[in-house]
Formats: structure tokens, sequence, C-alpha cells
């Protein structure tokens, strides 16, 4: 969505998520980035010149609007965001808003940045690049029999897990392995702990919001010894695996390492 119309040569780019801010380093804009949000600021390269404004959730709007920025980018399909971007355009900023829920919008997303920024032919060379690296990954993720069932837990208390419309169900697809909850039609929801003990997963991925990359200090045995789980299939077998968070927690060119590693965990079951 975008009143202004694109960019011709974006000069002031503010990102407001780390997967758009992945995205405009791929194509060549770091020099043009004058603000990005708290979680970019934690998992991408930025220039220290870059201002921080504010977690995805509750971005600065005020500081967005000082830094005068040519183009904002913001992704719609985080919590919290759709107050931020009524902000955003009630301040009439130039405001690009991406819809990003499943694994495919990435190539989608790719194309829109460089349109909106005036780099057009670089963002067709970067979709190309990225299929073809999609399709190098998924060569290698060939299984036989039936997929593995799978819970990913994004939250342990309440619970969160990723339903139908959600990226990390496509990728758990993509590496061979079926999300337990891919009939729930949410991106996101709440399931109740008897559900998920009654689906039975054979194995169990951890990837919290908010845990980071740093994996040292998560334990597998906190989960291995959850009151009620010793009959789980992935418990009694030890398929618990803790996640990088940056990998998993937003829809963007991360997703693809993100794959690789649910299938190098996916082959040790073969």
């Amino acid at each position: 969505m975008n009143p202004s119309g694109p960019t011709a040569s974006a000069k002031r780019l503010v990102s407001c998520a780390p997967s758009i801010t992945d995205l405009l380093l791929m194509l060549g804009l770091e020099a043009a980035i004058v603000g990005a949000d708290e979680r970019s600021h934690q998992f991408c390269p930025l220039h220290p010149r870059v201002e921080d404004i504010g977690p995805v959730d509750n971005l600065n709007v005020p500081k967005i609007k000082e830094l005068q920025p040519d183009r904002v980018l913001a992704l719609d399909s985080v919590a919290g965001s759709e107050a931020v971007i009524g902000w955003l355009r009630e301040e009439d900023l130039p405001l690009t808003v991406l819809h990003s829920e499943r694994f495919d919008d990435l190539l989608v997303d790719a194309y829109m940045i460089g349109a909106e920024c005036g780099v057009e032919e670089r963002a067709r060379k970067l979709v190309m690049d990225l299929e073809a690296r999609i399709r190098r990954i998924g060569a290698a993720a060939g299984r036989g029999g039936d997929p593995p069932r799978v819970y990913f837990e994004l939250y342990p208390d309440p619970f969160v897990s990723p339903g139908a419309r959600n990226w990390i169900t496509d990728m758990l697809k993509r590496a061979g392995a079926q999300n337990i909850f891919h009939d729930f039609p949410l991106p996101t929801f709440l399931p109740e702990e008897e559900e998920i003990l009654k689906r039975d997963p054979e194995m169990i991925f951890i990837g919290w919001v908010g845990q980071g990359d740093e994996l040292d200090d998560l334990d597998p045995d906190d989960i291995l010894k959850r009151a009620g789980w010793q009959g789980l299939s992935a418990v009694k077998t030890k398929q618990v695996y803790f996640l990088p968070e940056s990998l998993f927690a937003f829809p963007g060119p991360r997703m693809l390492e993100g794959l690789e590693l649910l299938i190098s965990y996916l082959g040790g079951m073969d």
C-alpha cells in the first residue's frame, strides 16, 4: 500500500522489521537506511549512524518523522503493528506496508521493496537468486514415507504455536515435515496443552519470541521434563531442539538458513 508512489531514487529509508532490513541490505541500499527497528539493530549488520526507532510492535513514530524519510517500510503481520501503521498513515509519511504471512511472500517482498526504492533491476536479480537458492535447498529435503509430526513452540506461557497461515508451517512442509497444527486456520494461536499432547509430535522445535540466537544457556531437558510430556514420541526419543530466533521470527531471507537447519535436523530421523 503506497499512497505517494514509488521513490525514484530513495536516499533516506526507514525499516520497521528485520526481515525488511535484510532485504534492503541485499539490495545494496545500506547507505540509504537512516532508521531501523530495535530487532534490526539486534540481528542485522547496520552502520552505527542508523537510528533505533524502537521495538517492532511499538515504533517511535515521532522519531521516524524527524528522520524525514523518503520511504518507510513496515510489516503488518507482527503483533501490535496495526496501531503503529495507523499512526504512520496519520502522519502522512511515505509508507509501504508489506503483508507477509507465508514463505512465498519473500519473493514478492524482495521485488516490491526494490521497486519502491528505485532499484527494480536489482530486485529482479535478487528474486532470481533467491528462487535458485530455494530450489537448491529443496533438492536436499527429499524424504520418503509419512512426514514427521512437528510441534513448533513460539512461546511457553501461554503456549503459542504457528497455524496454517504461517511461514514456519510452510518451512516445515518444505523441509519434509508437518506442523501438528497445520489445520488451524490462524497465523498463530494459543493451543491447549491437552491438544499438544493428543497430537503426539515426533519432533519439537523451540523458537521462543525474544530468546535471541544465543542458545548455550537453553537446555532441552527443560522441555523433556515437563509434567505430563513424558509419553510424547518426541520426548521418548529426545527429538527436542532450540532454534536461533532470527531464522524463524520474521518472514525474510533468513528463512532460507532456517529451512536448511530444519532439513539437517530432519535428516537425523532417517
